[in-house]
């Protein structure tokens, strides 16, 4: 299992699943932003000594902590 955060930079991944475990809040923010079963997110880089993720969805650029990162099942395209 791949998640997000094990993407590296320059990387096109589809999402397959949110984790369960994470709040409903949180699942619903993310599917707001885009991070939903079967779209595209591209991983632009990670900030230094493990900081955040940043990823474009669409034409939007999101930071994302690595705890969430890591709750998000993707497969590489």
């Amino acid at each position: 299992m791949m998640t997000l955060w094990d993407a590296s930079g320059g990387q096109t991944v589809m999402v397959t699943a949110l984790d369960a475990a994470l709040d409903l809040s949180v699942r619903s923010r993310l599917r707001e932003m885009g991070l939903d079963h079967d779209h595209a997110v591209h991983c632009l880089r990670r900030g230094p000594f493990q900081g955040t993720l940043v990823v474009a969805i669409a034409d939007c650029v999101y930071s994302l902590e690595q705890q969430i990162a890591k709750k998000i099942q993707v497969k590489p395209l």
